[in-house]
């Protein structure tokens, strides 16, 4: 167990990964104040150099919810944390719920008006006669009275 009662304000503190986190600003009990971080007593690895060194990085520190605003803008941030000779990572599961749901997106409203007017215009009236002529085999002309059934269908009884 490291000697707690040897840290004092202005001493450097390193994350487990080396990293530095910045220099101690104030010393309670049960707490570090190391710029905008919290780090509880139980965190800190060992005492040595005029140095703290914690058993925790200092990303997992930042996911801490008290020190919600202390992640810088692209670092990692993640809930691992490291005790003693444990590493405890929390289990995360993420659904996703799909669907499709009426949304108003406005209204259209269509309008018909039909307008009659009367005019006079020329207009071009075209006329067609058709003629049917039948012929025979033979290529003569076939007239009305010469077309004759050839049978006469059997009366339905």
């Amino acid at each position: 167990m490291a000697d707690e009662t040897a840290i004092t304000v202005g001493m450097p503190v390193f994350g487990a990964d080396e990293r530095p986190l910045g220099v101690v600003e104030a010393v309670t009990n049960d707490v570090l104040t190391v710029g905008t971080l919290q780090i509880p007593r139980e965190a800190v690895g060992r005492v040595s150099a005029g140095a703290v060194h914690l058993r925790v990085a200092g990303t997992a520190l930042a996911a801490r919810p008290e020190n919600a605003l202390a992640a810088t803008p692209g670092e990692a941030v993640s809930d691992t944390t490291e005790t003693g000779d444990h590493l405890v990572v929390p289990v995360v599961e993420e659904r996703l719920a799909v669907g499709t749901r009426e949304v108003n997106l406005g209204e259209v409203e269509i309008r018909k008006r039909v307008v009659e007017e009367t005019i006079m215009q020329p207009v071009t009236v075209r006329r067609e006669v058709v003629e049917v002529v039948q012929r025979d085999a033979s290529g003569r002309e076939i007239g009305a009275q010469e077309i004759v059934p050839t049978a006469t269908p059997p009366e339905q009884q």
